[in-house]
Parts: structure tokens; sequence; C-alpha cells
């Protein structure tokens, strides 16, 4: 299903966590060394620098060839732009597909993403050129949708799954805002629903080893649906969009959005700390700050300059103290990187059976004595 080879990705997570146990000195330097050597993964992966040049350079490629091509073609009419534009799509995936990922056997490494992102806003752009000027985006988002999944999925791109998840949460509420007399009242709850079932997915697929591949998806979209379940039932977003879409003062239900708009942080951090979530206590912390702005909004307690400085005063002592703290008292909260999630304890196994407890002891070197004596020399002992 996904379009990189699947021994070497595990090749990849295998060696990501070796890597991460020999800087924790659970490894040693042989050991290590004997996993790079057994889990090769072949990829180009350069580091983060070096892949976003290529990804500019890949695109001025791109682009500066769509141009030319356009120049000779001249297509006189919408629709032959659209059909340009799909023709040309087409071929950037199939370079990703043929050259990038089974050839030259790309992996993260700017080209692949940037001929990825290409190809699918080309294709999609393409389609929506065929569209009547009038359309609906109900129709735009129905018409990217099935490509950013095919996108997400076939190559387990962080950005595209992104991309799927806002066109989701885009189409529910589109289609909220579609019944008449209830739009406004559905509107939060639709995006409160779909962001609860859409993390209550990914926390499920995260437990799923045959899933494995698609982690770094999975966590884009779990960070995106608690961001988004909370701004479905802050009070300022109701209101706001109440007020620019239906003309209301005041949003409706108001006490139960205010409610929710200081319980949510609260839960967020209560559940982070209980269950040792790193993600859920920084999204609560982000979204406290949410509740400090929204409710600075409507109620003007100290001016901005003054209740900036107090709160950032605030949070810079509890983070020094609490950074003291966990740094001199070890327990279930540390200061320190913690380990990987459940998803890789299977890995984290394979590693141990394959290299570890899989490695065979080294017979011992027989001595080069003569005549079955004692010493090392050409005389035999006395025992001969």
């Amino acid at each position: 299903m996904i379009a990189y080879d699947q021994k070497g990705l595990d090749a990849l997570l295998t060696t990501d966590t070796a890597r991460e146990w020999h800087e924790k000195g659970l490894l040693s330097d042989e050991k290590w060394q004997a996993i790079q050597e057994r889990h090769p993964s072949n990829f180009y992966s350069p580091n983060i620098f070096i892949r976003i040049g290529l990804a500019i350079f890949c695109q001025i490629l791109l682009f500066a060839a769509l141009g030319l091509a356009f120049m000779f073609v001249e297509p006189n009419s919408e629709a032959g732009v659209a059909l340009f534009s799909l023709f040309w799509g087409a071929v950037w995936i199939v370079l990703l597909e043929f050259w990038a990922i089974r050839s030259a056997r790309h992996f993260g490494s700017g080209i692949d993403d940037m001929l990825l992102y290409a190809g699918a806003s080309v294709i999609i752009g393409g389609i929506w050129g065929l569209l009547p000027y009038d359309s609906q985006p109900l129709i735009y988002c129905c018409i990217a949708w099935p490509f950013l999944v095919a996108g997400s999925i076939r190559y387990g791109d962080r950005l595209a799954a992104a991309a799927t998840y806002c066109c989701s949460l885009l189409i529910i509420l589109l289609l909220a805002n579609e019944i008449p007399k209830l739009a406004l009242y559905l509107l939060p709850f639709s995006g409160m629903l779909f962001s609860a079932a859409a993390w209550l997915f990914v926390r499920n697929g995260q437990q799923r080893y045959t899933w494995r591949h698609w982690h770094g998806g999975l966590a884009v979209v779990e960070l995106l649906a608690l961001v988004s379940f909370y701004a479905s039932g802050n009070y300022w977003m109701v209101q706001q969009a109440g007020l620019e879409w239906f003309g209301l003062e005041q949003a409706p239900m108001a006490w139960f959005f205010w409610t929710f708009t200081f319980a949510v942080p609260a839960l967020y951090i209560f559940w982070g700390l209980r269950q040792k979530d790193r993600l859920l206590l920084d999204v609560g912390l982000g979204c406290l700050a949410a509740v400090v702005l929204t409710y600075r909004y409507y109620f003007h307690v100290l001016p901005l300059p003054w209740a900036a400085s107090i709160g950032g005063a605030v949070l810079l002592a509890t983070a020094y103290f609490s950074i003291r703290y966990l740094r001199k008292n070890e327990g279930a909260y540390t200061y320190d990187a913690g380990a990987k999630k459940s998803l890789y304890q299977e890995i984290e196994e394979q590693v141990i059976e394959q290299t570890i407890a899989g490695q065979t002891v080294t017979a011992p070197v027989k001595k080069d004595t003569f005549g079955g004596g004692q010493f090392g020399g050409g005389g035999a002992s006395g025992e001969f």
C-alpha cells in the first residue's frame, strides 16, 4: 500500500530505536555498529537543511519546465489549460513513483516531497479549472479530498495527512452549514464530534503495529484533532462565527461555551499528567493561553501590556522551578527525554531478539602448542 520499500522503512525504525538506546548508554558501540550493519535501509535521506534546499531546487526546476512547455503548447482555452495541468501532474507523479522512490530510493529527501506536492497541486488545480465559476466550496473540497487521502496513505506524508484532516473537517462544517435553521447550533457540535472521532481513530491506529509506517501522519492528525476540538467550542470562535455568518452579536448557549472554554484546557492538562501524555499536556498549556486571551478580549481587567508581562513572568518562574525540581527528583515525570510510545515496543523487541539475544558466542581460540605439552615451545613437558 505504501510506495516505499517496507523492509527499508522497518530498518529505519529499528536503527532509530537503537540510536536512542545507544545515546542513553543502553547499547555498546559494538552492538550499535552491528545493528547498523544488519539493518541497512539504503534510502537517501539527507538532513533537514539539505532536504529544504533540494525541495526548493526541485520546485524551481519543475515549474520552470512547466512554464517552458506552456510556451510551446500555448493552450488558448480554460479546458486546454486544465488538461495541460492534468497531464503534467500525472507526469510528475509517475516520475515520483518510478524514478525518485523505486530507482533513486529517495525517502524524505525533499525531491520526493516536492514531486508529490507539485503533482497533487497541479492535478487538483486542473480539475478545479474545469468547474464553473459559481461552484460551491463544498464541491472543491470533495474533489481535493480523495487526492489528499491517497497522498497521505500512499506516501505516508505528514503535510498530506494534515491537509486531509483540514479538508475533511471543512467538508463536515460545510455540510452542517447547509441545514436550514439548525446550522448555527450544529456547526460547533459537528466540529467537536468530528475532532473527537478523529482523535479516537488515531489513538487506536497508533497502537497497531501494522500501521507503524504512518505513525508520523497519525501524530499530526492527533495534534490537529485536539486543537480543532477546543477551537470548535471556544467562546470567541463561536461568537465570531455567529457574528460573521449569521449576524448574531451574542452566541447561543453562551453558558455552555464559556464553560467549555475554561474546562477543556484543564481537562487536557489533567489527563496529560495522569496518562503521562506529552502531547495532551502541551496542547492543554497552549489552550490555557487561549483561555486568557479569550477572557481578556471580553473583560478588560488589566491593560494588555501589564497582563502580558505578568503572565509571562509567572510562566517563566513556573518553568524554571519545575525544571529544577524535575532534575533533582526522578520519578514518574522528568525533564529528560522519555521513551517512545507503545507503538515501538515490538520494534524494540526486534532489536533485542535479532541483535543482542541473537548474537553467537565466539569460540575461544586454541593456543598453538606442540606435542600436547603445557609449554608453548617446541619441547614437550613431562606429561607427554
